[in-house]
């Protein structure tokens, strides 16, 4: 007996000629996407919570952070000054920048004030050493911005 051909169907090897690549069918286009959109917007918002958390906390503790601020910036001021500085310019310049904190906080002081004394500060200290005329030019400086 002999034996009939299978049939030829559109996609199977024999329905094409010779030399010409077959072509396998597409995957459906209507296949939905999983997890990928909905994940990636679940870690949006949580950063966004953070964000906004991280500004209120900033906001809430900005006057404790200012303390801080002058504290480490007077240390550093102190730990540079030479031997030539008196303790009573120190006192004066603690005395100083204690009340300039104050002025601060209250919202006497303007930023630009703030900036400035930053700008005398990173001058006195760019060489590594306070004088006592640094310190005095900054006690003055202090007391001069908020009558």
């Amino acid at each position: 007996m002999s034996e009939s051909p299978a049939p030829i169907t559109p996609g199977s090897p024999a329905a094409a000629p010779p030399g010409v690549p077959i072509a396998f069918p597409m995957p459906p286009q209507g296949a939905p996407r999983k997890g990928c959109l909905k994940w990636g917007l679940v870690g949006c918002a949580g950063a966004s919570v953070v964000v906004i958390c991280g500004l209120v906390f900033l906001m809430t503790n900005a006057k404790n952070m200012m303390d801080w601020a002058f504290d480490k910036m007077s240390d550093q001021v102190f730990a540079a000054c030479t031997a030539d500085v008196t303790p009573d310019a120190k006192n004066a310049f603690r005395a100083a920048i204690k009340e300039f904190g104050e002025k601060v906080k209250a919202g006497k002081v303007k930023a630009d004030q703030v900036r400035a004394f930053q700008s005398s500060e990173l001058a006195a200290l760019s060489d590594g050493k306070v004088t006592p005329e640094e310190l005095r030019d900054m006690t003055a400086f202090l007391k001069a911005q908020a009558p």
